[in-house]
């Protein structure tokens, strides 16, 4: 628990040269995810995006996404939930936000009728999007991203399950 909070302390601390700047400090983004894994079949689930810009192109960027898997025969109702925290380059154009992203965080895939999980699985997440803004405090988030779980001997490999996350939403921009 230290550990985490000193961690904390460390972030809160880089990031407060994005109290002095023009952009966003906060940014949270709410909306649809998509995701399809090597050995599962594409499915679709709740995404969040809660960003802490450093300045106007380096940002921190954390990723949560609750995904329904549907009910297996065997293993009956399955749900895959992420946090991946994130390092975030963004290009700050006028009509448009291209950035690209890439950070390690973990993943766990449940199975809530029976009672078991496949524990903290690794998770990488690379790829990159765009924010398309449309108010002073709104924008548009479009993300696909190549994410990676090494769910262990769980799923009878060993090995990482890879596949591609789209994920869009609306995007609340805070100044202060």
């Amino acid at each position: 628990m230290v550990k985490y909070f000193g961690a904390l302390l460390i972030v809160m601390a880089l990031a407060a040269p994005a109290f002095a700047q023009d952009v966003p400090q906060i940014e949270l983004g709410f909306g649809y995810g998509n995701i399809g894994l090597k050995g599962f079949e594409r499915h679709s689930g709740f995404a969040t995006h809660q960003t802490i810009n450093l300045n106007s192109w380096v940002a921190f960027d954390n990723y949560l996404g609750y995904y329904g898997f549907g009910n297996d025969p065997s293993y009956g109702k399955a749900q895959l939930l992420t946090v991946v925290p994130a390092a975030k380059f963004t290009f700050r154009a006028d009509k448009i936000h291209p950035y690209a992203t890439a950070g390690i965080g973990i993943g766990s895939l449940r199975f809530p009728d029976l009672g078991a999980s496949t524990q903290n699985a690794m998770t990488f997440r690379v790829g990159g999007g765009v924010d398309i803004p449309f108010k002073d405090s709104f924008a548009w988030k479009i993300d696909v991203t190549r994410m990676s779980f090494k769910f262990g001997s769980f799923t009878g490999t060993g090995t990482y399950s890879s596949g591609v996350n789209l994920s869009t939403g609306i995007v609340i921009k805070i100044v202060q």
